[in-house]
């Protein structure tokens, strides 16, 4: 994978899917919520993360840990989208955690 294509996966799904997650509070609102619910599930319109991932991103073994953690947020999508808190703090913690990650790969560390 190129370094373009790395950053181009920081970019276009690792920023976008935080986005909301980073600034969240432990009690968002019902709006926040929604917003949280775009970045996951209709990061452009009608495709989830996990899908633009797919898309974008080569089937590289050193990739295998974001793809599982956009497979776990697709498994919570019903949870976050009742607004049960649980599942919208941890599918938050995976926004996040996916970023970082995706950060560490562009950068080599």
């Amino acid at each position: 994978m190129t370094g373009r294509e790395m950053a181009r996966l920081v970019h276009d799904v690792g920023k976008y899917v935080a986005r909301t997650a980073r600034n969240l509070p432990a009690a968002p609102t019902p709006e926040m919520i929604d917003m949280l619910v775009r970045d996951l599930y209709e990061l452009r319109p009608g495709r989830r993360a996990s899908s633009l991932f797919d898309e974008l991103a080569p089937p590289e073994p050193s990739l295998a840990g974001v793809r599982a953690l956009l497979s776990e947020v697709d498994r919570l999508e019903p949870s976050v989208r009742a607004r049960e808190a649980a599942a919208v703090g941890q599918a938050a913690e995976l926004a996040r955690e996916i970023e970082r990650q995706l950060r560490a790969l562009l950068s080599g560390a």
